[in-house]
Parts: C-alpha cells; sequence; structure tokens
C-alpha cells in the first residue's frame, strides 16, 4: 500500500512541475511559449504511469474478490 502512495504521490509531483514549467513558459519567464506543449509530455506519461497502475491495482482487487466470494 505504501508503495502506491508513493507511486501517486511522485506523479503528482511530476504534473504539478510539469505545470509550473509551462506557465513560465507562457509568461516568458523560460523562453518562448512554444517550447511548453513540448514540457508537457512527461506529466502525460506521468497521467498514462499512474492510470495503469490504477488498473492492475483494480484488477487484482477484482481478482481476490471473485477469489473469496
Amino acid at each position: 500500500m505504501s508503495q502506491h502512495v508513493s507511486h501517486q504521490k511522485m506523479a503528482i509531483a511530476i504534473i504539478l512541475l510539469s505545470v509550473a514549467v509551462q506557465f513560465g513558459f507562457a509568461l516568458g519567464v523560460f523562453g518562448p511559449a512554444w517550447i511548453s506543449p513540448v514540457l508537457s509530455l512527461p506529466g502525460f506519461a506521468a497521467l498514462a504511469w499512474l492510470w495503469r497502475k490504477a488498473e492492475k491495482n483494480h484488477a487484482d482487487t477484482q481478482a481476490f474478490t471473485q477469489l473469496v466470494i
């Protein structure tokens, strides 16, 4: 269970960092705004990774429930 929480925290941290960097580019702090969409890719990858982990955990829980019942 603690591994699930740490994966979730890591994914949320990656997403928040990506959003912060995008705002920096949108405000012109880091450079031209056209680079911002490229930097959103790590955030999307973190979301996809977290989604796959949640689906796997759900499948494991569902399999255990069917076994018990």
